[in-house]
């Protein structure tokens, strides 16, 4: 009896620890994967922010040079580059001794658009270097600069924790194996589970309904095995899905990099082509992530009566030019629209909200992907803002597919679809139109909309009329 039970502990324990440490492996990786997404995420908005301050600086004041050698933003390296690509100042380098950065795809896109971003990988092993670049008034362009922890790096300052678990792991699943193999053990030396039946010609008369109500248990254990397999058949295709999803954009995304670290792609416009690809794919991996965590942070704005938290994680309010928000919105999905036939236009009046940028900017790009998304060949999407009644406003108008009366409501939802059949061939995460009810709460402002099936739908969101007077002192 002794051997049984220490042979059956040590399988339980065996499987008990590997299924534990599948499991940390899998978090661990998954944990690492998701904290560096965000610290990137986080950076590129940073950078974002500091590129426009920066700019706002150089383009008010003559000397260039002064005002950078006298910016203090931390751990963040200022370029200033010329218009034929010579680097006229740097904070952490001579100029002189710097290459001409025109071949750079940031400043190359900067030159070209008036704002450029990209990440590279740094000489310090898993590190990661991120780059924005916006164009100064003066024709020239200043980069900013902030090195990021790669995985690598990541994964190695979680080393320690995770040995802490690994322990407490072997210490939960040893307990846990003793602890199971005498509660299998000890009822097994009594009655053969198996077949409980054959025990009842050498049994006592009283144990024949004990061992015919096991058998019937042992026949509804079939059946919910049965069950539980068909459940795990869903679960597994479910995660075959899931897995699928996720494998094509990281394919992709792994095959451009490779090619670019390769050296395989030596022409500058195909470099600037291959980033774009793997910004975009690593965007609808993050996308989903992001709408939940905005959604989480608006709630919790939402729950919080004095305001301080909400400061804390959205932002604080400051004054928006709303012309400029839909203009950002357009240059971000104005490829977007052209790849699906759609025209995409801004009609902008002058309008100012108090508010948080961020939340502003989603709620603007959610109605504008959503208006593209659920639109029809050769349609189009109008962009408006401006003043109606005193009340600043926002509407996107599209041409698309409408939405019933019945479900007008209910698109704001989260998760909800108006178009079930094709919902996955049109992308989407389900949460767009839930953000956009979330940011207008939280600014006071209401949302209607205007829609008929098979003609189109426009969605206006009007914010409180004293923002008038902000806008008259800006």
């Amino acid at each position: 009896m002794s051997a049984v039970r220490r042979s059956l502990s040590h399988r339980v324990f065996a499987t008990v620890f590997a299924v534990a440490m599948v499991v940390v492996a899998v978090f661990s990786l998954a944990g690492t994967a998701y904290v560096q997404g965000r610290l990137v995420s986080l950076a590129h908005e940073e950078l974002d922010s500091q590129a426009d301050v920066v700019r706002a600086a150089l383009d008010s004041m003559p000397d260039d040079k002064f005002i950078l050698r006298n910016l203090e933003l931390g751990n963040t390296r200022i370029t200033l580059i010329d218009t034929d690509g010579t680097v006229l100042y740097d904070t952490e380098a001579e100029a002189d001794t710097m290459p001409n950065h025109a071949s750079r795809p940031e400043v190359a896109s900067a030159f070209a658009n008036g704002r450029g971003d990209a990440e590279r990988a740094s000489t310090t092993l898993g590190e990661v270097m991120l780059y924005e670049a916006v164009l100064l008034e003066n024709g020239t362009v200043v980069r900013l600069a902030q090195e990021q922890a790669g995985y690598l790096s990541i994964l190695v300052g979680m080393l320690p924790p995770l040995a802490v678990l690994v322990a407490l792991c072997a210490i939960v699943s040893l307990v846990a194996a003793r602890r199971e193999s005498r509660a299998i053990i000890e009822p097994l030396l009594e009655v053969d589970l198996d077949h409980p039946v054959r025990n009842v010609e050498n049994a006592y008369t009283e144990m024949v309904p004990m061992l015919e109500r096991i058998e019937t248990q042992r026949q509804e254990l079939k059946r919910q095995v049965r069950v539980l397999a068909d459940n795990d058949r869903m679960r597994r295709e479910f995660t075959a899905n899931i897995t699928h999803e996720l494998k094509t954009p990281l394919t992709a995304i792994s095959g451009y990099a490779e090619l670019i670290s390769s050296g395989m792609v030596s022409d500058e416009a195909d470099q600037r082509d291959f980033a774009h690809r793997i910004f975009n794919e690593a965007g609808r991996l993050t996308a989903l992530v992001n709408d939940i965590l905005t959604l989480s942070n608006l709630d919790e704005a939402e729950r919080d009566e004095a305001g301080s938290a909400s400061d804390s994680v959205l932002g604080t309010r400051e004054p928006v030019d709303l012309p400029r928000t839909l203009d950002t919105v357009y240059h971000r999905l104005e490829t977007v629209a052209d790849v699906n036939g759609i025209t995409l236009s801004v009609k902008p009046q002058p309008a100012i909200v108090l508010g948080v940028p961020r939340l502003l900017d989603e709620l603007v790009y959610n109605l504008a992907s959503n208006a593209i998304r659920y639109n029809k060949p050769d349609g189009s999407v109008t962009m408006r803002c401006g003043m109606e009644d005193g009340a600043p406003f926002i509407s996107v108008e599209d041409t698309g597919i409408g939405i019933a009366p019945e479900e007008q409501e209910k698109v704001f939802e989260r998760f909800y679809r108006v178009d079930k059949s094709r919902s996955k061939e049109r992308g989407g995460t389900g949460l767009g139109l839930a953000i956009v009810k979330h940011a207008a709460v939280f600014h006071d402002a209401t949302i209607s909309v205007d829609s008929t099936l098979g003609e189109g739908t426009t969605i206006t969101v009007r914010f409180p009329a004293g923002d008038q007077e902000l806008g008259e002192l800006f």
